[in-house]
């Protein structure tokens, strides 16, 4: 017998976004955190229990709730106290943001933060960041978060000198003597990163609830964490599965039941993951709404920091052609570990050359068994027209439109010639490609209506110079298919991503109207959430 609703949502309901438009109802009906009627709202009332809760929405859009698919929680967490340099006017507003904080921190405290940009400190001394911290030890990640910019302390305390070798798949930035200048790319990164203090355990649990709030007043529902460089730098019965992973499952009492979390991992953690029987998709022993993920490679860096592998040279910047961060015996590898463990792969690939170097390396792995998701290639953001088929059904594209709308300056003075390939949202989904998309938070903002926007306009809101490249711009509803459906099909969950009959009961009830959001205008940049359900509960 089919249960009766002790939960019904009236309103313009968003059953499914459908790539080919949106199926829409009057009423939804829940019970026991999953949906159990759809329809008019009489038929769904009639059939719910007596006494019902009733929540009339009006004419407020209720949808699915959404999915990140690719954020950075623990990093996003952290950010809401780290310095920001993101809004800087240039490098000395960046270096005077510094100064303060490092005024207001112990001597010998490490001044952590992010979000500079290759413009703000290209006129800067590489020193002058030392004088400003006044001898405490800095390290700031760049705004795609591919470099490093690092004090002489800092350098000292990683034990970095002149003699110090470029590690496999990265740089160290060095003066006409060769002494490291605290620049550091790609996996260079690591030699200083391993060192610096970080938030952790009961220092993280406040920062963390917050940016579960925030999440919430944004309608998302499900995240996939994306997962770190390296599985060094973890804490508690996780540590061996890096940072954020044992970050995240070490705090699962703040989230469990609020967020439909996947956790990724670094590759180089797949054995000890599949020593502990973890396997992609599966839930997390003891955990409603805790799962495991895919494992996380890096191929290649970023348009941002010059280091994405590119087959023809960068037309900016020198023109190289970027750092492509793997081999293809490690490729190999890495897909034959996964293979063996029953763990899917999400391979960062930003660069046309390090898309193909993902490709041919799935063309040689062994078979993935059918009950292990899709690998991911994470970024997709140049990939040449004949390796989009290569992609479909295979692996699913892990995409972030709000880049493309942050990356439009870069892409026409960086890529000239292959401007058509960058970004090309609407020739992957025809060549047969998932498209799953998320925000690279705190890279850029987590907020998934302006990812929305970006997805149909490819641009940000505020952008008044037209939409940029709008042949592959997605429809309003292909994009919130990717924000939702995408996701669950990435998965291989059936039950999530929409709010048909049987379905978990993941939705937002929103501060606008079903018409004025499927316009996708630049009133998306305002769009809340009500009323956030994780199975059929209030996540606040």
């Amino acid at each position: 017998m089919t249960p009766r609703a002790d939960l019904v949502i009236c309103g313009n309901v968003v059953v499914a976004a459908e790539r080919s438009g949106l199926v829409v109802e009057e009423a939804v009906g829940i019970s026991d955190g999953r949906v159990v009627t759809v329809g008019a709202r009489e038929d769904v009332l009639t059939t719910a229990r007596p006494g019902a809760r009733v929540i009339d929405a009006g004419s407020a859009a209720v949808v699915p709730g959404l999915h990140d698919f690719h954020i950075h929680l623990v990093g996003l967490a952290r950010s809401r106290v780290a310095l920001r340099l993101d809004d800087a006017t240039d490098g000395r507003d960046a270096l005077d943001r510094l100064r303060q904080r490092a005024t207001a921190a112990a001597p010998d405290a490490w001044v952590t933060g992010r979000g500079w940009s290759e413009a703000q400190v290209g006129s800067i001394a590489p020193d002058a960041i030392e004088a400003a911290a006044a001898g405490r030890p800095v390290f700031l990640t760049s705004h795609d978060g591919h470099s490093a910019w690092a004090s002489a302390t800092a350098l000292r305390i990683a034990g970095l000198t002149a003699d110090t070798e470029d590690p496999a798949g990265g740089r160290l930035e060095r003066n006409a003597t060769g002494e490291p200048t605290g620049f550091l790319r790609e996996t260079a990164l690591d030699l200083v990163s391993a060192v610096v203090s970080r938030l952790q355990g009961a220092t993280l649990r406040e920062t963390l609830a917050a940016t579960l709030d925030e999440l919430a007043a944004l309608g998302i529902t499900g995240a996939s964490e994306a997962g770190d460089y390296t599985d060094r730098n973890g804490i508690g019965a996780d540590a061996a599965l890096g940072d954020s992973y044992s970050s995240l499952t070490d705090l699962a009492e703040v989230i469990d039941g609020r967020l439909r979390l996947t956790l990724g991992i670094p590759v180089d953690a797949i054995e000890a993951a599949a020593v502990r029987g973890l396997r992609t998709g599966l839930a997390l022993e003891g955990r409603r709404t805790m799962r495991f993920g895919w494992a996380k490679e890096y191929a290649d860096g970023a348009l941002g920091s010059g280091t994405a592998a590119l087959f023809t040279p960068s037309s900016c910047r020198g023109g190289d052609t970027g750092i492509l961060r793997v081999t293809p015996d490690s490729l190999d590898g890495i897909f034959a570990a996964g293979r063996r463990a029953g763990i899917g792969l999400a391979v960062h690939a930003i660069g046309d050359r390090a898309a193909a170097a993902v490709l041919d390396a799935l063309d040689r792995a062994p078979e993935r068994a059918p009950n292990v998701p899709h690998d991911r290639m994470e970024h997709v953001q140049l990939i040449r027209p004949e390796d989009r088929s290569r992609l479909a059904h295979r692996m699913t594209a892990s995409i972030q439109p709000i880049h493309a709308a942050a990356d439009i300056d870069l892409v026409e003075s960086c890529w000239q010639g292959r401007q058509t390939d960058a970004y090309a949202w609407c020739s992957l989904a025809a060549a047969g490609v998932l498209l799953a998309a998320g925000s690279d938070a705190p890279v850029e903002s987590v907020n998934p209506w302006l990812g929305i926007f970006a997805a149909v306009h490819r641009r940000l809101p505020e952008d008044e110079r037209g939409d940029w490249r709008p042949t592959e711009a997605l429809s309003f509803a292909a994009a919130l298919h990717a924000y939702t459906i995408g996701p669950a099909l990435a998965l291989g969950r059936t039950d999530e991503g929409h709010l048909r009959v049987g379905a978990r009961a993941d939705l937002a009830v929103l501060s606008i109207d079903l018409d004025t959001l499927a316009r996708a205008d630049e009133s998306l940049a305002t769009v809340r959430s009500e009323l956030t359900l994780v199975g059929g509960r209030s996540t606040v």
